[in-house]
């Protein structure tokens, strides 16, 4: 009867009936973000693997959007939800990991209670490792070039920048960190405000892909060359970093270990095989190109 009509199940429709769809919701902080496509596309390849599909959901850091992308977890549609990135969780992600129903996973997300099982990268300790490099290759005055102030990402990362600095024994200049968009045209506009100030660095970490491409426009643009003038340390090892010239020293996310668990994790929680919160945490790992490499050394 079904092949003479070519009649086609509705997946959908099936699980809801079965109060299973094999769909998950993945909820995207920023779609532009290189890193986090990574994840998805790794995510996605997980979830084939063992008969799931996923639904794509970018929220743009909007909260509204966040809300609307949760019912699809709250009425059934999917069998749970893993949240990519994104601000401090707010209430009404808060009030649905009380369900049970709700199958929830955050990757690179903090929560200021520990309510969710987890999956995180050690920005702090990336970021650590990143200006010891740097101090090792002789570099003194080195500037941190992150995100804006409100994420808390980018707080982890400037908070392993000063760490290093201290256990190294440098005093910690206020004046060498830049809180800017995650974008070309800032990662452009910063050098330029660098360059005309009183400090000038002699080595940049730049904490997003986007804004080190701007970065390293704008320091050649200068008639500046890396390493001889600027030692540059960028975040992420995916295709926009990888046309850098020359080849860039960067703090690498482990991008498939973040999908594995964080899916892992999940299809625990939906098969109810997880008694309490799981937490992960991942370390980035630092890989040394010629961008960092002292001539003098």
């Amino acid at each position: 009867m079904q092949k003479k009509h070519n009649y086609r199940p509705n997946q959908l429709a099936r699980g809801l009936a079965a109060n299973k769809t094999n769909m998950i919701a993945v909820i995207l902080s920023e779609m532009d973000s290189p890193g986090n496509i990574e994840i998805v596309k790794s995510l996605e390849k997980a979830a084939e693997k063992n008969g799931y599909q996923i639904i794509l959901c970018n929220t743009n850091n909007q909260t509204e959007k966040e809300k609307s992308y949760l019912t699809l977890l709250e009425s059934n549609q999917v069998d749970g939800a893993i949240f990519i990135g994104g601000k401090l969780v707010e209430g009404h992600l808060l009030r649905a990991s009380f369900s049970p129903e709700n199958n929830i996973v955050l990757v690179n997300r903090l929560a200021e209670e520990n309510f969710f099982t987890s999956v995180l990268t050690d920005y702090s300790q990336g970021v650590y490792k990143a200006v010891g490099h740097l101090l090792d290759q002789g570099f003194e005055n080195i500037a941190l070039v992150g995100g804006e102030d409100y994420n808390l990402i980018e707080e982890e990362k400037s908070a392993g920048y000063k760490a290093a600095l201290i256990d190294h024994g440098y005093q910690i200049n206020e004046d060498l960190i830049f809180s800017i968009k995650a974008d070309r045209k800032s990662g452009y506009n910063v050098f330029l405000e660098i360059i005309e100030g009183d400090i000038i660095p002699d080595a940049f970490i730049s904490t997003s892909e986007l804004t080190t491409i701007g970065l390293v426009e704008a320091i050649k643009m200068g008639g500046y060359f890396i390493p001889d003038d600027f030692a540059v340390v960028g975040y992420g090892d995916n295709i926009l970093t990888s046309v850098i010239d020359p080849p860039l020293t960067v703090l690498s996310e482990p991008v498939d270990a973040l999908a594995d668990y964080s899916f892992n994790f999940l299809l625990k929680l939906i098969n109810k095989k997880m008694k309490d919160q799981q937490i992960k945490v991942l370390t980035p790992e630092l890989i040394i190109r010629e961008s960092s490499i002292s001539k003098y050394n």
